[in-house]
């Protein structure tokens, strides 16, 4: 691993290096550059040389394997983890955030009454005093009658929702 320092100092070198092929009056300042650069890092002790030399040595512009089964486990991870956070609000967009299903995969009435909840600014207000206690019963996990779950399930369609 390089040092700031010495991180710092590639950079000034690679500036100078680039300024080499200038082709008016900078080479000049770039060759005096570099060697003040050399001058500095033999007086300064806290940049090792050799470590420094190791690094523009072994830098070919090329990652190494280790680095780059690194990098593309981690673009792998990445979009993994896009595709899953994709899938989760499309469904989420669809059916509501909740991740518990009933037995034959249909929501749980809980959840029909929380996202009609959140959504009941769409609906005209005469429902809401309905869709309020509906969700206030998901808290006590009081189970709705059958003509409620109708009802709450009319509701969840009319804003779009499916069940699949």
């Amino acid at each position: 691993m390089v040092s700031q320092t010495e991180a710092a100092i590639l950079h000034k070198l690679a500036s100078c290096f680039r300024m080499l092929l200038a082709t008016d009056g900078q080479r000049p300042a770039a060759i005096l550059g570099i060697q003040r650069m050399l001058e500095g890092i033999g007086k300064d002790n806290s940049v090792d040389v050799h470590a420094l030399a190791n690094r523009i040595e072994k830098s070919n512009g090329s990652l190494s394997d280790t680095d780059k089964q690194k990098i593309r486990a981690a673009i792998d991870q990445a979009r993994a983890d896009g595709y899953a956070e994709g899938v989760k609000a499309a469904e989420s967009k669809q059916h509501g955030t909740g991740a518990f299903r009933n037995t034959d995969g249909t929501l749980e009435w809980g959840e029909v009454a929380l996202y009609v909840q959140r959504e009941k600014h769409r609906l005209p207000e005469k429902h809401h005093e309905f869709i309020d206690d509906m969700a206030s019963r998901t808290v006590y996990g009081r189970e709705p009658t059958p003509k409620q779950h109708q009802y709450l399930h009319s509701l969840f369609y009319k804003l779009g929702g499916k069940i699949t």
